[in-house]
């Protein structure tokens, strides 16, 4: 009677140990596991990648932050050189200050002749004061400081960042995006839709 209950213990015992085996194993090496893992591992190396890339940006804008400088550049200014009086030369000095600091820059109607009857004076003597205390031409010098304003007004205003890179440069006194584009790359080493990406992020 025992040793028919043991053999009985044993026949069913055993193939419930090989069942249970079995279904272990399909369960760890299922293929639905592996694919699951699979996108697991793909998901991780994606978010790394996203947060590399936003850290990257976050370099990049403070790079930036640190290249601006919107404090004018006070330079020791030769007045015999230029030949133009030390009374008429300041004058213009500060009519170009007030010329930055009011934003005419922006008007996409700003020209060398335009500007001199402004600031009331002609189109050699602004040239030249420009090229002295700016070293740069008048062309350069314009576009310079609508790209520090694009640059800056970029950073502190957020609402502006949903603009078009056609509108953002028109906004700026641009009278196209690839031009604008172009003038941004060449002062920050970025183009402005890189850059508006790393604001945005």
């Amino acid at each position: 009677m025992d040793k028919l209950s043991i053999t009985s213990i044993e026949k069913t015992t055993i193939p419930y140990v090989e069942a249970n085996d079995t279904s272990t194993l399909e369960q760890v090496f299922s293929p639905k596991r592996f694919f699951l893992s699979i996108i697991a591992q793909l998901s991780l190396k994606l978010y790394y990648f996203h947060e590399a890339r936003q850290e990257h940006y976050k370099k990049v804008n403070e790079r930036l932050k640190r290249k601006l400088n919107p404090q004018p550049q006070h330079e020791e200014v030769d007045y015999t050189s230029l030949g133009i009086s030390k009374e008429i030369l300041e004058g213009v000095i500060l009519k170009i200050h007030s010329f930055e600091t009011q934003r005419m820059f922006l008007s996409q109607d700003v020209s060398l002749s335009s500007l001199a009857k402004e600031l009331g004076t002609n189109s050699s003597y602004l040239s030249k004061i420009i090229n002295h205390i700016k070293g740069k031409s008048f062309k350069n010098y314009v576009n310079d400081l609508r790209i520090e304003h694009a640059h800056q007004d970029l950073l502190e205003n957020p609402q502006k960042r949903k603009y078009t890179i056609e509108a953002i440069a028109y906004d700026n006194g641009f009278k196209s995006a690839e031009s604008f584009s172009k003038k941004f790359r060449e002062k920050y080493d970025i183009y402005p839709s890189a850059f508006l990406k790393g604001l945005v992020a």
